[in-house]
């Protein structure tokens, strides 16, 4: 079975086992072809936790938050009992959404197609004109559940209903982010701003970018090269299972926009959350694919209550100019790798160790998916 999968997807396992082996990448018809996209959207994002909201977002009894997830649309909601539920965002009569994108609050969750609507814990409220109809059993109709679970002041996802539990998938990120001190009261930020960055770019160049720092001091040199101290022997990687998490030290200058942060820690979530926290400032970014050549990367920011103003409007202007220096690399990366003229890139074991290391958790979901 595994021979027969490969051969179709033209995917040679032993070939790509020793070039990994030898730190080489992926093949990068990988970054582009339709093909592994499909099976992709099958092998990992719809196995995965993934992150889907700030807390904030969904604090409230009638919060509604709404999001793309991999191939799914969904909508994750707070009831009236305060309790927290996520669903496809699928209507069960014709398939219509039953909350819009920018939809924030509802009493209930109403298709605008045919009027069906939907209690805020799921269940079918009102069909029109459906009573009396043969078969028509209301209790079954209810909306397709998915996970859906709270780390810290994030929201995130499982396309599965029946998953396995975040904490229980994950033990060994729980335990490291107590370790460092890792704990975030949602409670205690504030929204600032969010930006949606749809980049021409294949969504593995976008995370293998956010993998490693060898970058840093050319194309983040007046912003996130700036502000910290990206030499290597200053940075501390914890490579673990599904996840990494970074600490990078202050600079001993000002920095840029001559400011500095004392205790930068992030996760980095595989496949596609990015979780930061640095002094009085934190961000959550969530990464959805849209095509083989289009990625969304959603970045969520908030400051400490009583945050300076004018620090914080600083230290969005050092995220948003980095987001968009690696938004125009990854881009240029994706344009070049399409010519097919380069059938693998080399990596740079002692500084993009932590980029093989994601490369490496891509191919394990492969292959599973390979032999299944």
């Amino acid at each position: 079975m595994v021979a027969c999968a490969s051969q179709d997807l033209d995917i040679d396992v032993a070939e790509i086992d020793a070039r990994l082996a030898d730190n080489w990448s992926l093949p990068t018809r990988f970054y582009w072809d339709p093909d592994i996209f499909d099976f992709e959207m099958a092998a990992i994002f719809a196995k995965r936790w993934q992150f889907f909201c700030p807390a904030q977002k969904v604090m409230n009894p009638g919060d509604v938050a709404v999001r793309q997830i991999g191939r799914y649309p969904i909508v994750v909601t707070r009831d009236r009992d305060g309790r927290l539920h996520g669903f496809l965002n699928i209507c069960r009569h014709r398939g219509y959404t039953v909350a819009e994108r920018d939809q924030s609050k509802c009493l209930r969750l109403v298709c605008r197609y045919h009027a069906w609507s939907y209690n805020l814990d799921g269940s079918l409220a009102n069909a029109p004109d459906a009573d009396g109809e043969a078969g028509f059993c209301q209790g079954q109709l209810g909306l397709m559940p998915v996970s859906v679970e709270t780390w810290g002041a994030a929201v995130l996802v499982h396309p599965d209903p029946n998953a396995v539990s975040l904490r229980e998938t994950y033990p060994e990120m729980f335990r490291t982010a107590e370790e460092i001190g890792f704990d975030v009261d949602a409670a205690d930020y504030m929204p600032v701003k969010t930006v949606d960055y749809d980049i021409q770019t294949n969504w593995k160049l976008w995370y293998d970018n956010g993998t490693e720092c060898y970058h840093c001091p050319h194309i983040h040199g007046g912003s996130f090269g700036e502000a910290f101290n990206v030499a290597p022997e200053d940075t501390v990687i914890r490579l673990k299972e599904n996840f990494s998490s970074y600490s990078f030290k202050a600079k001993q200058d000002d920095g840029a926009n001559r400011l500095t942060a004392d205790n930068y820690v992030s996760f980095q979530l595989y496949p596609g959350m990015t979780y930061i926290v640095h002094d009085d400032f934190m961000h959550m970014t969530g990464m959805t694919p849209i095509t083989p050549g289009v990625t969304r990367h959603s970045a969520y920011y908030f400051a400490e209550k009583d945050a300076d103003p004018t620090r914080v409007e600083g230290w969005l202007k050092i995220w948003d100019d980095t987001y968009r220096e690696d938004n125009q690399a990854t881009a240029i990366q994706h344009e070049n790798l399409k010519s097919a003229r380069q059938p693998y890139n080399r990596y740079v074991a002692g500084r993009e160790y932590a980029a093989q290391h994601f490369n490496a958790m891509i191919w394990a979901d492969y292959k599973a998916a390979l032999a299944a």
